[in-house]
């Protein structure tokens, strides 16, 4: 894979559900070379065990896809920083440090930026030379003001969330809103698509995007899709795959348009001041659902059936 881009995702998988399918996703797509799974702590969702639960998921990712063995999956961040000048020290931050001086590479963060910060802070000059695409945060005042509540990523450890928008290096922020949010399949008709392709992966992801829909209360009228003739029909939305979009914008690009903005200054509470404007950053602002939900369903199908 030498004309492929070398990449490592860096998840808080388990602490939902689109993590599972972004790590799928990469691993189906035909044009990423994935050198691992880092998985980074978020306590504020899943307690204080939950980078050991991360990566346990992580490893049953990548064994239902195909690739146990091949791809390593390691422990990343246990804890939040204690401050946005003291790293917290991993096998999984090495992984990054060591990934990143054998060539370009691309880290796809999809959970807290503690790792990513903790890179910046051991090995800077290396982290200048390493492009950063992380999911979290906001576009602007306003919608901080809508959804500060709604956001984990940033709000998991503030500190790393300091440090990632002065450190230097290639920076792609991809906000919740207001374009990755279009992401969104209906649950129902997501599910029996994901078991009509029959592979192990995909059984896996039906069923724990049935559990999470019927634990929100929510009806799954899968009879009613099955009983339609077309194989692809997706209706109006009800769950979306956030983390999908970092492999998008690897993969292809030309779904996520992004534009450079200037960060906020982050006061110690969390609480973001554009009027203090900080280093520039690609921020993504618009995107192609349509197209990444294709691309997501093809890289599905790439992988083993068994």
């Amino acid at each position: 894979m030498s004309d492929s881009m070398r990449v490592v995702l860096d998840c808080d998988t388990a602490n939902e559900i689109d993590d599972q399918f972004a790590i799928a996703y990469a691993l189906g797509s035909s044009n990423l070379d994935v050198l691992g799974v880092v998985s980074v702590q978020n306590t504020i969702a899943s307690g204080p065990g939950s980078r050991d639960l991360y990566h346990e998921e992580a490893l049953r990712i990548v064994e239902l896809s195909g690739a146990g063995g091949r791809v390593p999956c390691l422990k990343g961040a246990g804890t939040p920083m204690e401050d946005d000048r003291t790293p917290v020290h991993s096998e999984g931050l090495d992984f990054l440090i060591s990934a990143a001086s054998e060539g370009p590479l691309t880290i796809l963060a999809t959970g807290p930026a503690t790792d990513l910060a903790s890179f910046a802070l051991i090995a800077p000059s290396l982290r200048q030379e390493v492009r950063v695409v992380w999911a979290g945060a906001f576009p602007n005042a306003a919608t901080w003001e809508q959804k500060k509540f709604g956001e984990l990523n940033a709000r998991a450890d503030i500190a790393s969330w300091r440090r990632l928008y002065t450190a230097p290096g290639p920076l792609s922020v991809l906000p919740g809103w207001p374009a990755v949010e279009q992401v969104a399949v209906n649950p129902a008709s997501c599910s029996v698509r994901l078991r009509r392709i029959n592979s192990p992966i995909s059984i896996y992801l039906a069923k724990i995007l049935e559990s999470w829909t019927l634990a929100r209360g929510d009806v799954l009228d899968m009879d009613t899709v099955r009983s339609m003739d077309d194989p692809h029909f997706l209706p109006s939305a009800g769950k979306v795959l956030w983390d999908i979009v970092n492999v998008a914008a690897a993969t292809r690009p030309e779904t996520v348009t992004f534009f450079e903005e200037d960060l906020p200054d982050i006061d110690p509470a969390g609480c973001p001041d554009w009027t203090k404007p900080g280093r520039k950053a690609q921020v993504g602002l618009e995107l192609d659902a349509a197209a990444i939900l294709d691309d997501f369903w093809a890289a599905l199908e790439r992988l083993p059936l068994g």
